[in-house]
């Protein structure tokens, strides 16, 4: 099959300076663009930011552009996986899907349940790219907008009030196998709850806030210092994949050190 014209020159060049080509990991990783380097590590030096050290300048706002017109703003909010509603952006989805099989978790908690959607397609991403699948926990206080479809072996849902942290079950919490996931889509005191959870992840574990870090204002600043000085780094391979901060969790895809 003929090429056209100036692919057929790029890949020539990429299989005579990547000639591994068949290695796993996305064309970041294998360094063929504008000459950034490895990042499939995860403890590469150049991957990881203090909140301190980060702008909040982003080339294109995940949900303002291609989607917010009268129009298109509805097929974007419409997302649904299974025919359930997930409220998360292609990009996103794209990124828990790389970060589960890096990452290998043995434990994704979900805060916000909503229908269920996200939470069982966490599931079936689990169980498709985890060699030893874990388990999905997702938190709410609302159950009866819960979707009776939104089943999977992997998958339990938790009546929570994410308002008041002592309704989580502390017992639960201790005994969940490492690595964590933590993504937090519920929009209630984010950073009282960071603040409660964060003494149960461990080194090397995740932690997402959704939507809230978008508007950049003192509270998220001043959150944003809390977490710094809890440990945890911002990852910098997720936020900027797409362009500076193009995801739904700007300056929140977060790593505990």
């Amino acid at each position: 099959m003929k090429l056209a014209s100036g692919y057929e020159d790029f890949w020539k060049a990429a299989h005579k300076n990547y000639p591994d080509q068949i290695r796993s990991g996305g064309l970041l990783d294998q360094g063929m663009f504008d000459g950034i380097s490895s990042v499939v590590n995860a403890d590469h030096s150049d991957r990881f930011a203090k909140p301190s050290e980060r702008g909040w300048r982003t080339h294109i706002h995940p949900w303002t552009f291609p989607f917010w017109s009268s129009s298109k703003k509805l097929g974007a909010l419409a997302l649904t996986y299974k025919g359930l509603i997930t409220i998360k952006t292609p990009f996103d989805l794209l990124l828990y899907t790389r970060l589960i099989w890096e990452l290998q978790p043995r434990t994704i908690l979900e805060l916000g349940s909503f229908q269920g959607g996200s939470g069982l397609w966490f599931a079936d991403q689990m169980s498709v790219l985890c060699e030893k699948p874990g388990e999905v926990h997702s938190f709410d206080v609302q159950t009866k907008c819960r979707h009776e479809n939104a089943k999977h072996s992997l998958l339990s849902f938790h009546q929570v009030d994410l308002s008041d942290v002592s309704t989580f079950d502390k017992d639960l919490l201790t005994r969940l196998p490492h690595p964590w996931i933590v993504i937090d889509d519920a929009h209630v005191q984010i950073f009282s709850i960071f603040s409660y959870l964060r003494d149960f992840l461990v080194s090397g574990d995740y932690y997402v806030i959704e939507d809230d870090p978008i508007r950049a204002d003192k509270e998220i600043i001043d959150g944003l210092h809390l977490v710094e000085q809890s440990g945890f780094l911002i990852d910098t391979y997720y936020t900027d994949a797409f362009g500076r901060n193009v995801t739904c969790a700007p300056n929140a895809w977060l790593r505990k050190s």
